[in-house]
């Protein structure tokens, strides 16, 4: 449980993660992964998995005080809350009739490729979802910065997200939206901060964004217009842009690593966008954190998340005198 039981206007901020999908990421390796053969894996892991839960994992790495929310059910969730609880990453969690599924990544060694497949999970029940977002309410308070992360489960309702937001907004906190859909209603309620990798804005602005100019462009005109106060458009190692309502807009470059897996790299990113910005740093020092976070999980092996010793090596060198 991670409510705290002495008054919240006395505790520090927190992050907070919301998660109603997560995933048991399982990952191995392969010689060579072809049709019609059986293929014989090697390098065999097991994380916690889902948006919201690798964020949590990330900024208890970097030190932030957090609580992860999430649901789980079956001996796939029996396991994730294992991992979860071994990590030492405060969580409330909701069990649920239906399993938490799994995903799993196939690296061929032969080509560097990653294979991604992400298996279908079952739907939360409606007391269930109304039991995260009541445990989101208990924990939230006053400055805290709430991650709701990754995407919904079947059938979900179309306005969780909204609710989540609703919430956060209720108890003074401000509302980070990592999703890949579900938006919509949730931009009505307000939110702090919306992230989205390119291919996501391309889906919804409904074109094209060229980077970076359209891009910045588009992610400008959803600030200024559409109910988040800051947008963050990440584009892998060609970095990212934050248009800010009522503020220049900020492009940090990115870094190019040897990748050698995917997994996490954008939950990486926000994990440490959002620790810098609850210790108050600039929003270019935090963006720069983010990126050398993501860079440092795609140097990782299969699911696992950044090494934090790693992070200090992709970060833009200071300035003379800085």
């Amino acid at each position: 449980m991670c409510l705290l039981h002495h008054h919240r206007k006395s505790r520090m901020p927190r992050i907070l993660t919301l998660t109603p999908h997560p995933a048991l990421d399982i990952s191995a390796q392969a010689d060579h992964v072809a049709p019609g053969r059986k293929l014989r894996c090697t390098d065999l892991r097991t994380d916690p998995g889902g948006g919201g839960v690798n964020v949590a994992r990330g900024a208890h790495r970097l030190g932030a005080d957090v609580c992860a929310i999430l649901p789980v059910g079956g001996a796939f969730g029996e396991k994730l809350a294992a991992l979860v609880r071994a990590e030492g990453v405060p969580a409330r969690i909701v069990e649920t009739a239906a399993e938490t599924r799994f995903a799993f990544a196939a690296r061929d060694r032969g080509t560097g490729e990653q294979y991604r497949f992400n298996l279908p999970g079952g739907a939360l029940a409606a007391g269930e979802s109304q039991a995260l977002l009541a445990a989101l309410a208990e924990e939230a308070g006053a400055d805290d910065i709430i991650v709701g992360s990754g995407s919904l489960p079947p059938e979900a309702s179309s306005d969780f997200w909204a609710r989540a937001a609703r919430t956060a907004r209720e108890a003074g906190a401000r509302f980070v939206l990592d999703t890949t859909a579900g938006e919509g209603e949730a931009l009505r309620e307000g939110l702090f901060l919306l992230r989205k990798n390119r291919m996501e804005a391309e889906e919804l602005a409904g074109h094209p964004l060229p980077w970076p100019e359209e891009a910045q462009a588009f992610a400008e005109e959803m600030a200024a217009n559409h109910g988040a106060e800051n947008v963050v458009l990440t584009h892998g190692e060609n970095g990212a842009i934050m248009a800010r309502r009522g503020a220049p807009s900020l492009r940090v470059p990115g870094v190019k690593v040897a990748r050698r897996s995917a997994v996490g790299a954008g939950d990486s990113f926000v994990a440490a966008l959002v620790v810098a910005m609850l210790e108050g740093r600039a929003p270019e020092e935090a963006l720069a954190r983010g990126l050398a976070a993501a860079a440092a999980a795609m140097i990782s092996p299969g699911t696992a998340l950044f090494a934090p010793e790693d992070i200090a090596r992709y970060l833009p060198p200071r300035p003379e005198g800085g």
